[in-house]
């Protein structure tokens, strides 16, 4: 067996291991809002109905993941009548194990040959502290995260061999309309592929095919709470004031020095983007996980300055490989959508700074964290054998940390 093979094997199998662990072992009632995501599920599964308008209620909430959960949950009823919710977090560890699968495929489509880039970016995925956190939880997004990587696929094949059929542009535009009825998140998804096929000037009526597919899928979703509650997407109260008036200066340019790294947990730099999002994604700045969060702050500076720079190289050089295109463009979009949606909603806890909003872009940064990583294993034996060690003992260092 290649070494690149053995790697793969044993990040994949780590991966297992380590989320299978957390879903045994990670309370069914903590994680984010994980009362009302339970009372969604059990309400949508026992008596058919989704949850009215309320301050505590995620009615906003499209009901794919709820579906699936409350189906988990009566079944959990009578297998584990003590916490029949916990074989929904076992459904989320399963979904998990598809994610990571269907980034390795997506990975050999887009860097057929380069095999260390795709052991690189699978073992980012894995080991990616909020990809583990949210996993745990009895939550939708790792759904979510499924289905945006199973579209990406999907939309890449569709591209790279110029499959413009019938049957592989309605399942890419099924796959993103299911999203959206899971998160409506996955929107960021969706626009990366249609301005992908734009760029990259697919033909008419497969883009056609793509949209109308994912408009028929979600219309009625969408036409529910638009007619219900006058908001398709998001209906919560905003303030008044312009949107550039909603957030201070400090908002978008504070970086949290230097409790980002020495106490990355509120109630430090609260409302301050980058330092919050940043805690989110490496360590647990709203306290539902538990461990080192210090360490994970410093441990997370290297794989982040590699993602962004191997992120902005995937960028610059997609327009050359149109397959590319919607995985490259993703982040970005996925960066945009969540700083509207979180300045659009400004709450004084700094709540809606979750980076789980943007979990739907981690194949994005994984793919650019690879990139960044064969760039730098290309100059050489000596180079490519110190970075291995460091992103092993990176590994190493931050599993204390995903073991719940």
């Amino acid at each position: 067996m290649r070494s690149s093979t053995v790697a793969a094997i044993a990040i994949a199998l780590a991966f297992v291991v380590v989320t299978g662990w957390n879903a045994a072992k990670y309370p069914s009632g903590l994680g984010y809002d994980v009362a009302q995501h339970e009372q969604y599920a059990d309400l949508l599964i026992h008596h058919g109905e989704i949850p009215g308008a309320g301050t505590r209620s995620e009615y906003y909430t499209p009901p794919g993941f709820y579906a699936l959960a409350g189906i988990a949950t009566v079944i959990g009823e009578h297998v584990h009548s003590g916490d029949p919710h916990k074989l929904a977090q076992a459904l989320n560890w399963l979904v998990l194990l598809a994610t990571a699968g269907v980034l390795w495929l997506l990975a050999r489509e887009l860097f057929p040959g380069r095999r260390w880039l795709q052991v690189a970016a699978l073992g980012f995925f894995c080991f990616l502290p909020v990809v583990l956190r949210v996993g745990a939880m009895f939550h939708p997004e790792p759904l979510s995260l499924l289905l945006s990587s199973v579209a990406l696929l999907l939309a890449a094949r569709i591209l790279g061999r110029r499959d413009y059929r019938l049957t592989s542009t309605l399942a890419c535009g099924v796959v993103l309309g299911l999203g959206q009825l899971v998160r409506a998140f996955s929107l960021w998804t969706f626009a990366a592929v249609v301005i992908a096929f734009l760029v990259a000037r697919v033909p008419w009526r497969a883009l056609a095919v793509v949209v109308l597919a994912t408009a028929v899928v979600a219309s009625p979703w969408y036409i529910r709470q638009a007619v219900k509650y006058g908001n398709p997407v998001f209906d919560r109260p905003a303030p008044s004031k312009p949107i550039y008036e909603r957030r201070p200066a400090r908002f978008y340019a504070g970086l949290g020095l230097p409790a980002v790294l020495t106490d990355p947990m509120r109630p430090h730099f609260v409302n301050e983007a980058v330092p919050t999002t940043y805690s989110e994604v490496w360590g647990d700045y709203f306290g539902v996980w538990r461990g080192n969060r210090e360490r994970q702050s410093f441990l997370g500076l290297v794989p982040t300055l590699l993602a962004v720079v191997g992120w902005l190289a995937l960028l610059a050089a997609a327009r050359r490989v149109p397959a590319r295109l919607p995985v490259a463009l993703l982040p970005g979009l996925g960066i945009l959508g969540y700083l509207y949606f979180t300045v659009s909603y400004p709450t004084p806890d700094g709540d809606v700074l979750k980076a789980s909003y943007m979990l739907t872009t981690a194949p994005g940064w994984a793919l650019g964290f690879g990139l960044a990583c064969d760039r730098i294993a290309a100059r050489g034996r000596g180079w490519a054998l110190v970075l291995a060690v460091f992103l092993v003992a990176l590994a190493v260092l931050s599993l204390p940390f995903l073991l719940y």
